[in-house]
């Protein structure tokens, strides 16, 4: 049995509206020594009082959800989660491979997207890693994003107030970043630590007065400071 007083324990909380695949996510993590799931919810207004009640590390998120209480699917009920306790990281899990989906759940603050197509196997590091404050998206969904995103980027007006300036090394991170580096392979690229990958990736946030990496990226294509072909 899992301590869950342990510092080291990720919390979890699923929320899908499929009782088997929540069992089967259960089943699974129970067997990780560093990860407890502390409840389930059925639909969105489930994960926003359980997550208020219980304040679990990560949330696994289902984008599709039938709408309970005013709360309209894992979307809304991400955005709600996110105003209410901002420290709880959010990986939605889904099947949905919509543009638009990804597009609004990055926009409500989720931390990754990843298809249910993953081995289920895989979960658990992807919990540790969102958990950890790396972005995740599914590489199926990672050439649409950014292809969406630079079709916004032709489309809308530059803004009238110039764009807060990145150093050239912040401009690396952020391109690799964008190419869907982690920390690690970032600072193996560029020949420096994680740490200062981590600093710089903060740094870059601050500036662009942003929550996170994914953030960051589109941030960076609609303002055209990244070029993406």
């Amino acid at each position: 049995m899992i301590d869950s007083e342990r510092s080291d324990v990720i919390r979890v909380l699923v929320a899908d509206d499929h009782a088997l695949f929540r069992r089967g996510l259960e089943m699974v993590l129970e067997s990780e020594d560093d990860i407890e799931v502390v409840a389930e919810a059925n639909n969105g207004r489930e994960a926003v009082d359980l997550a208020t009640e219980h304040v679990p590390d990560l949330i696994l998120m289902d984008v599709r959800m039938p709408a309970a209480r005013g709360i309209n699917g894992g979307i809304e009920a991400t955005q709600t989660i996110k105003d209410a306790v901002p420290n709880t990281k959010i990986l939605m899990l889904t099947i949905s491979d919509e543009e638009e989906d990804l597009y609004d759940a990055i926009k409500a603050g989720a931390s990754g997207y990843l298809l249910k197509e993953i081995s289920i196997d895989e979960v658990a590091d992807a919990i540790r890693s969102v958990h950890a404050g790396q972005s995740l998206i599914s590489p199926s969904m990672a050439s649409k994003l950014l292809t969406e995103f630079a079709a916004l980027a032709k489309k809308e007006e530059r803004p009238t107030m110039p764009a807060p300036r990145l150093t050239d090394r912040e401009m690396q991170v952020l391109t690799l970043v964008a190419q869907g580096m982690n920390n690690r392979d970032i600072a193996g690229e560029l020949f420096i630590s994680e740490n200062t990958v981590k600093n710089h990736v903060r740094n870059i946030l601050e500036k662009l007065h942003l929550h996170s990496r994914m953030e960051a990226v589109v941030y960076a294509v609609r303002e055209k400071l990244l070029e993406i072909k």
